[in-house]
C-alpha cells in the first residue's frame, strides 16, 4: 500500500506502508543508532514522534519479550529505508511489522532516509505527517498547519509496568520514565510529575531523580517551581528532559534545538580535559546561558552543546544523556571524567 511523508515546509517523500494503516501528525526526528528499534518504539520519550531511522535495514531480528522500554508503544510512525519481512533471532517472538500493526504504529519504507536525515539536519526538526490514506500534498500540509502541538503529551501516563512504590531511598519524578532507568534504581518510588515538593520530601529520600520524557520541558512551570524547593534539601539528578527541568530550576535557560540528539553513539567530553564517553541520548531541548553557581561538566563533541551540568556543591547534576554508570548514583559516586 502506498504511504507518504510530508513535512511542514512542503517536502514530500513517497513509499509503501507496513505495520498499521492510517494518518498521524507529529515532530519528525532522525535516530542514528544501528540497533534498538524495539526500544525506540516503546520508550515514552519518543511519544507522538515520527522517527526516521538512518540505518537502512530494519526488523531482521524481530521482536522479543525482553527489550521493551515500557508496557506499550509510544512512537506514532516509523520511517525506514527497508523493512525486513524475514526475521531470525533466538529470542524473537513475532515480526517487527506484526508488532507495529498490533500496537497501531504506522510504518513507511522505500524512501531515501539519508535524504530525509540531511534535510532535517540542514533545516531543523519540524512537524510532519505520515499517511496511508490521503496523498494530496497541499491537503497534508494544511493538516499539519492546523494541528499545532499545544500540550505536553503523556507525561507519566502508562510509561511502564513497574510498581509505583519501592523500598529504596530514591524517588523518581516520572515524566515518562523508561525501564532502563528503572533498572538503574531498583526499588525506587515513582511519583507523578505534578507531585509537590512537600510530598516528595515526606518520603525522606536520599536522592531525587527527574526522569526523561516527551514534550517541551519549559511548559512544566509548576514542576520547575517545586524542584526549586527541593534544591539544597536533597541531592537531585535530572535525565534528558529531566535535566532541562533541573536547569530551569537552577536559573539556566532551556531552548529548542535546531536538531536534537537521538542515538546510542553520541560522544560527550569534559571541555577542560578532553576526556569523555560515548552516550545514549534522546532530546530535542538543550541548556544554554548557565547560571551562576552552575558549571559545565560535559559538552557534545560534535556540536559543542552542553550535555552535563552540575551545581558547584555537587548536589544537583543534570545529564542530557541516559545514566552511564550501572549503579545510577549521583555525580560523587559515578563520575569518570
Amino acid at each position: 500500500m502506498k504511504a507518504i511523508v510530508a513535512l511542514e515546509d512542503g517536502t514530500v517523500f513517497e513509499g509503501t506502508s507496513f505495520g498499521a494503516e492510517g494518518e498521524v501528525i507529529g515532530e519528525v526526528i532522525f535516530n542514528t543508532q544501528v540497533v534498538g528499534f524495539q526500544e525506540i518504539l516503546t520508550d515514552p520519550a519518543y511519544s507522538n514522534q515520527l522517527v526516521c531511522l538512518g540505518y537502512p535495514h530494519i526488523g531482521n531480528v524481530g521482536i522479543n519479550d525482553r527489550s521493551n522500554e515500557s508496557s506499550s508503544t509510544h512512537v506514532s510512525a516509523l520511517i525506514v529505508k527497508e523493512y525486513s519481512k524475514i526475521y531470525s533471532n533466538w529470542q524473537a517472538k513475532e515480526s517487527f511489522g506484526d508488532f507495529m500493526k498490533k500496537n497501531n504504529v504506522i510504518g513507511i519504507e522505500g524512501i531515501d532516509t539519508r535524504a530525509l536525515t540531511v534535510h532535517i539536519r540542514e533545516n531543523g526538526e519540524m512537524r510532519g505527517i505520515v499517511s496511508t490514506k490521503a496523498f494530496s500534498k497541499d491537503n497534508l500540509i494544511k493538516k499539519i498547519k492546523a494541528n499545532q502541538d499545544s500540550a505536553v503529551p503523556l507525561l507519566g501516563i502508562n510509561s511502564n509496568s513497574a510498581k509505583s512504590v519501592g523500598s529504596s531511598k530514591t524517588v523518581i519524578i516520572n515524566l515518562g520514565v523508561n525501564n532502563t532507568t528503572l533498572a538503574k534504581y531498583p526499588g525506587a518510588k515513582k511519583v507523578p510529575y505534578n507531585t509537590n515538593a512537600e510530598k516528595i520530601l515526606a518520603n525522606k529520600p536520599e536522592q531525587v531523580v527527574i526522569s526523561s520524557g516527551p514534550g517541551d520541558p519549559r511548559k512544566l512551570t509548576g514542576l520547575i517551581e517545586e524542584v526549586k524547593k527541593l534544591i539544597g534539601k536533597v541531592p537531585i539528578y535530572g535525565i534528558q528532559n529531566g535535566a532541562c527541568i533541573l536547569a530551569e530550576a537552577l536559573g539556566c535557560d532551556v531552548y529548542k534545538m535546531k536538531v536534537g540528539h537521538h542515538g546510542v553513539n553520541l560522544p560527550v567530553v569534559d571541555p577542560k580535559t578532553g576526556r569523555g564517553e560515548i552516550s545514549v541520548q534522546n532530546h530535542s531541548f538543550g541548556i544554554k546561558d548557565v547560571a551562576k553557581g552552575v558549571k559545565i561538566v560535559h559538552v557534545n563533541l560534535n556540536d559543542k552543546t552542553i550535555e552535563k551540568i552540575q551545581s558547584k556543591d555537587g548536589s544537583c547534576v543534570g545529564t542530557l544523556y541516559s545514566p552511564i554508570d550501572e549503579r545510577g548514583k549521583l555525580e560523587k559516586n559515578y563520575r569518570r571524567v
